[in-house]
């Protein structure tokens, strides 16, 4: 039997594979800095905007993963 999986759930899933994706590419030895810049000269966003998305996605990874914890 196969369960329903919500719209959430799946947003939750891809955010969490994004943020493992973003915390293994800040464990590399490439300087934090080089990774905004590259971001920011792909995307043309302020390097303001391109921190405040990392440290969003960052945050909501541990919320979901103390939720889980708790379940």
């Amino acid at each position: 039997m196969t369960e329903d999986i919500t719209y959430a759930e799946v947003m939750v899933g891809q955010l969490t594979k994004i943020a493992d994706a973003l915390e293994e590419l800040q464990a590399t030895p490439l300087p934090q800095e080089l990774i905004l810049l590259y971001v920011q000269k792909r995307t043309r966003l302020p390097k303001r905007d391109i921190e405040a998305v990392f440290n969003a996605i960052q945050e909501l990874n541990k919320k979901v993963k103390k939720k889980e914890v708790a379940k």
